[in-house]
């Protein structure tokens, strides 16, 4: 009887097994490199990933995962609305090498390339983000804790952090990156913060 695989599963076991190799090589990694890596032959990767990009989702998605239960987890037990922008934004600078560095993989692609499924990722993941975001922001300002205007701010607080990510992981200017981050979010708290009467 023919050993019946799921699918989805076995991708996400591939991907996991090359993910060490993809971190370490980058988009330079060739297919025959996942497929040894992997210990499954070249077309088998195929027959699971229409490319090495495909694969790269595939990753971000898992890590992605790991870091959202993670996030969920802090922004229940955050106490106030500044605690869950922190955290929120931990992403951007705390310590998560891995999906960082897929992250970065990923939106090399997504600049260099002009692919309609990678652009519908992107912006599907941004939508998720930003409307968790959103919902920090409501929050806040139902518990009088932000101007009702706050939510007006919502894509400037997540590119002024996407900003800085970029150019921390790009110009190493920043030095030490949560410091730039946690001051700059502590400034941009300041103006949507409610005022006390």
């Amino acid at each position: 009887m023919a050993k019946i695989v799921n699918k989805e599963e076995k991708r996400k076991e591939i991907a996991i097994k090359c993910k060490d190799l993809l971190l370490e090589k980058g988009m330079k990694v060739t297919i025959s490199e996942l497929a040894k890596t992997a210990g499954i032959g070249k077309g088998t990767v195929y027959e699971y990933f229409k490319n090495k990009e495909d694969m790269v989702f595939e990753i971000l998605n898992i890590l992605k995962e790991e870091f959202n239960a993670e996030l969920f987890t802090g922004l229940d037990n955050a106490k106030n609305s500044f605690e869950k922008l922190l955290i929120f934004f931990e992403f951007f600078y705390k310590d998560h090498y891995e999906l960082q560095k897929i992250y970065k993989e990923f939106l090399a692609i997504a600049l260099t390339s002009s692919n309609e499924e990678m652009k519908n990722y992107a912006t599907k993941s941004k939508s998720f983000y930003y409307n968790i975001l959103e919902d920090i922001l409501k929050e806040g300002i139902k518990r009088k804790e932000l101007k009702k205007k706050a939510l007006k701010y919502k894509n400037i607080i997540y590119n002024m952090c996407e900003g800085l990510f970029l150019e921390s992981e790009v110009t190493f200017l920043i030095k030490d990156k949560q410091e730039v981050f946690k001051k700059e979010i502590g400034l941009v708290y300041k103006l949507l913060k409610k005022d006390k009467k």
